[in-house]
């Protein structure tokens, strides 16, 4: 099996692993990501560039989120080859998140003079508004690539992420049966109203990706596949995104990524599930 062989069967393992992981886990959502970029080379070496995003959520039938931002890198190495190259970058962007309405059932359970259940029954459930969040989030990058030939290049990125999310409160509708204690009593059409707050918070990320990409021949098209593993300083965190996908270039300014994403991780940060994302770029 030759090398480019390889190359396709990681690019097709990855999709096909997400796909069938979806079928265990059921709450996997479906969304895509539309993202431009604009970058504009300062001197050799250094340049900034800055990026809006869109993504759906909930097989795409809503917005999850808005983003704009900003990032600067700047090369720190070159060996004489010009083979291996070592980058630092620091970026900001800020988001716009919407988090979906929620319906949360609430039970009663009976038990006997030992202390064990013996019956259990839905007294009813909280219906939560869907919200808007804001947050920002600073980011500080370093990262290597290295090219053994005209037609590999590898990647390794060491990022620390922090994000800080605004107070924000929603509505939340409480029903509840007329009488608590009696299953067969029909559910109270006027519900107690309160409100949900959500304290501010700030989450400290330490993120690392390995990216392998192939150069075809003679050909726009630059496959490439990565993973990326994220783990919280300051919380309990494990992030993984395994990512398949192709740089197309149009020409020397302008590049379209299209990929396929599988994300999965323990918080409410990101939805989990399945992304198609298509990206513009664009250097000057």
């Amino acid at each position: 099996m030759n090398i480019i062989k390889v190359f396709r069967a990681i690019a097709i393992a990855l999709p096909l692993w997400g796909l069938g992981g979806s079928s265990f886990a059921q709450s996997d959502d479906f969304g895509m990501d539309f993202n431009l970029g604009v970058e504009k080379k300062i001197r050799p070496g250094m340049s900034f560039g800055i990026e809006g995003e869109a993504r759906t959520q909930d097989n795409t039938r809503k917005i999850e989120r808005w983003t704009v931002g900003g990032v600067f890198d700047m090369r720190l190495y070159q060996n004489a080859s010009k083979s291996f190259n070592l980058k630092a970058s620091v970026g900001w962007k800020y988001m716009w998140r919407y988090n979906l309405p929620e319906v949360n059932m609430k039970y009663e359970t009976v038990k006997d003079g030992n202390g064990n259940m013996v019956n259990a029954y839905s007294k009813g459930y909280n219906d939560k508004d869907g919200y808007w969040r804001n947050s920002h989030r600073t980011s500080v990058s370093l990262s290597s690539s290295y090219k053994p030939n005209k037609r590999w290049s590898f990647g390794l990125k060491e990022t620390f992420q922090f994000t800080h999310s605004n107070k924000k409160s929603t509505t939340v509708k409480k029903y509840r049966l007329i009488d608590e204690d009696d299953p067969d009593s029909g559910m109270n059409p006027n519900p107690t109203v309160d409100e949900k707050v959500y304290a501010k918070k700030d989450r400290s990320v330490l993120r690392s990706k390995l990216t392998a990409q192939y150069n075809i021949r003679h050909c726009p098209v630059n496959p490439y596949a990565s993973v990326d593993y994220g783990c919280g300083l300051n919380y309990t965190a494990n992030k993984w995104k395994f990512t398949a996908g192709t740089d197309i270039n149009l020409s020397k300014q302008h590049k379209l990524d299209v990929f396929y994403r599988y994300q999965t991780e323990n918080d409410d940060d990101d939805p989990n599930g399945h992304l198609l994302g298509i990206g513009y770029n664009i250097k000057f």
